[in-house]
């Protein structure tokens, strides 16, 4: 309470609300306006509905409008009609008529340099409102416009409205504007020295604002976390000299989001929590302010670890600012041994989809250093090297090395991580074995892995990567040590080169299946080929809608076992083919197979040729005619558009 039953704390608008208070409590009509004005996120707004709050408790009327997106006066008025009669404003209600007896055509004039004449004059709409009697006594009634700056009524027009029932009316009128946005129309200046008596600049009051915003989290073990540690968050604001509380605002609500998404056993964990939060924060501020876009989270994360080990070849957007502050104020606390968690993929997603991605964000924690146990794999607990000592580093790396050299890991990923480990060990002269001789090992690995038959390969869909490592250059949440070296992307290369061989064999095989298949489960050949069949049950039931698996079966291979088929069966075969090309952007996947289809009709064409005067002539000739003749034809203008682009690209 402020009617001096409680004197209130002391606050950064202080001073702003003493004085609202002596002007609202007025007797007389003061015949000015009050601003307060501020940039945008600055907490005005915020402050005024405050305000409000105030005013109900001292049971002073008060009509609160915001002029955002208003275009004219017209609707202002209705606004103040749905204010002072909520129930006959209400959806079906007509208003018009009811709100103004009239709009009489008015001037605003003014004298600019105080010589007696009116050197400008502003054609305004003068509102006639019909007041209740609970706001007859106009003392005691005050206005706040807010927004002005955003209002789509001309300038002087719209403050000439307003200086009506100041000056004829005598109503207290509170503004809320970005006065440098307002500065931008030459006729600001001259009329606010007409209108406005009073003008207080809002500052950020981040302690009363932190306070109320948490008061809307929910989820009580978020709001105590976040009240807790509301010093940390004001602490990392201040050091980016940001100010705007509406993203504030916005983070607050947002991490409970994040919060409620957490594994149990880490909503305890304060460390943990600390950590997300942090980085909420620095990326929240960053974005926010237009600093970074988030997609470019990791690529700078990158530059960064470049900076910090001497490659003068990384550069940031702001070429006016110097490189390690930039980085600094972006990352935190974060350095090449210690990078940010969840991985930067996940913090992309959230900032650019607004997507909280829960599986990401349990592994991600669930890899990182807090989750340490005797059930943690010797090659991750290496990978958090930053936390060992000398012993515990040399015991590690030796176990690790003994299982590689044993080839226990068949895991792609997991052999990634450890051949960029080594790499970047032997980079940093901590591991005796030389870049270009784990290279050549490494390399072998993957060769006996095929030997084997233990190395997978390519996912059969082309459509979706196999995990975000793909995308971030990580597996299991972790990212990938020594990626920045040669010799990873080469062992890379060998591996997706060796994996593509893989892949073929799997093809080829599974292609030879398709005949057996045709005879005997033509619903499954229909699910593997075409892209509008239902899921299979079997989740390892392969795919190949969008891979040219028919050119691995040879065509006379294919067209004995049609002739070894009974009518229906043979039909049903040759409209599954038909189905497969039903979609053009499929088909430039499978442009390939339009020369397969084609020794298929030949084929087709010569056997019916072979059966002259007998109905499977007919029968033959009809599913080249209804089946492969439209579907050649549409693959083949497939294959000439798609030429025509590649042309337009080169050209």
């Amino acid at each position: 309470m402020e009617d001096g039953h409680a004197k209130p704390k002391m606050s950064a608008n202080s001073h702003v609300r003493e004085y609202l208070n002596y002007y609202c409590r007025l007797p007389c009509e003061p015949r000015f306006a009050v601003l307060l004005k501020g940039e945008w996120g600055s907490g005005k707004t915020w402050f005024i509905n405050r305000y409000e709050e105030i005013l109900k408790e001292r049971n002073q009327k008060c009509l609160y409008i915001s002029l955002y997106g208003i275009s004219n006066v017209a609707e202002i008025d209705d606004k103040f009609f749905q204010l002072l009669y909520p129930i006959r404003s209400s959806k079906g209600m007509a208003i018009t008529g009811i709100i103004v007896k009239g709009l009489l055509k008015g001037a605003l004039k003014i004298d600019l340099n105080s010589d007696g004449k009116d050197d400008a004059t502003w054609n305004i709409q003068i509102p006639e409102i019909n007041f209740p009697e609970r706001l007859k006594d106009i003392n005691q009634s005050i206005l706040i416009f807010d927004d002005l700056e955003r209002c789509s009524i001309e300038l002087g027009n719209l403050l000439g409205y307003i200086n009506y029932f100041v000056e004829h009316q005598g109503l207290k009128v509170i503004l809320i504007a970005n006065e440098d946005e307002l500065s931008k129309n030459e006729s600001y200046k001259a009329i606010k020295e007409k209108l406005i008596g009073k003008t207080f600049s809002i500052s950020p009051d981040f302690r009363d604002a932190m306070e109320d915003f948490v008061s809307q989290v929910h989820n009580e073990d978020a709001k105590n976390f976040l009240l807790k540690n509301s010093e940390k968050i004001r602490d990392l604001y201040n050091s980016k000299n940001y100010q705007n509380l509406r993203i504030l605002n916005q983070i607050i609500l947002e991490f409970e989001r994040i919060f409620e998404k957490l594994p149990g056993e880490v909503k305890s964990r304060s460390e943990i929590l600390e950590n997300i939060l942090e980085n909420f924060v620095n990326f929240s501020t960053e974005i926010s302010c237009g600093s970074i876009h988030p997609k470019d989270l990791n690529k700078l994360w990158e530059e960064y670890n470049h900076m910090l080990i001497g490659d003068k070849s990384s550069s940031n957007p702001n070429g006016k600012e110097n490189e390690e502050i930039f980085y600094r104020r972006i990352f935190g606390r974060h350095d090449f041994f210690n990078s940010p968690f969840p991985n930067l993929y996940w913090w992309e997603v959230l900032f650019d989809k607004g997507v909280i991605d829960e599986q990401e964000l349990k592994q991600s924690i669930l890899s990182s250093k807090y989750f340490q146990d005797e059930n943690t794999p010797d090659w991750t607990k290496l990978w958090h090297y930053s936390e060992l000592d000398d012993d515990k580093f040399n015991d590690l790396i030796k176990k690790v090395e003994v299982d590689y050299g044993n080839r226990i890991f068949t895991d792609i990923g997991i052999i990634k991580h450890i051949v960029g480990l080594f790499l970047k060990f032997s980079d940093a002269g901590v591991y005796p074995r030389s870049k270009q001789d784990i290279l050549e090992d490494s390399k072998r690995y993957i060769d006996d892995l095929r030997s084997k038959n233990k190395l997978e390969p390519f996912p059969k869909s082309s459509t979706l990567p196999e995990t975000i490592g793909h995308i971030i250059g990580g597996y299991q949440s972790l990212e990938f040590m020594g990626k920045e070296f040669e010799e990873f992307e080469e062992f890379c290369n060998h591996l997706n080169e060796i994996r593509q061989l893989v892949t073929i064999d799997k093809i080829r095989e599974d292609a030879l299946c398709l005949l057996d298949m045709m005879k005997n489960d033509v619903n499954k050949l229909y699910r593997i080929l075409c892209f509008d069949s239902s899921p299979a049950q079997d989740e390892s039931e392969p795919r190949y809608h969008e891979i040219p698996i028919l050119n691995y079966i040879p065509s006379a291979d294919f067209m004995a076992s049609i002739l070894t088929m009974k009518p229906e069966e043979q039909r049903n075969v040759f409209s599954i083919i038909s189905e497969r090309y039903k979609y053009q952007n499929i088909n430039k996947k499978l442009i390939e197979e339009l020369e397969w289809l084609k020794s298929v009709q030949t084929l087709l064409l010569e056997e019916s040729s072979c059966r002259q005067g007998k109905l499977s002539e007919f029968r033959l000739k009809e599913f080249n005619t209804y089946y492969l003749k439209e579907t050649i034809a549409r693959l083949a203008t497939g294959k000439e558009t798609s030429g025509e682009e590649k042309l337009g690209e080169v050209q």
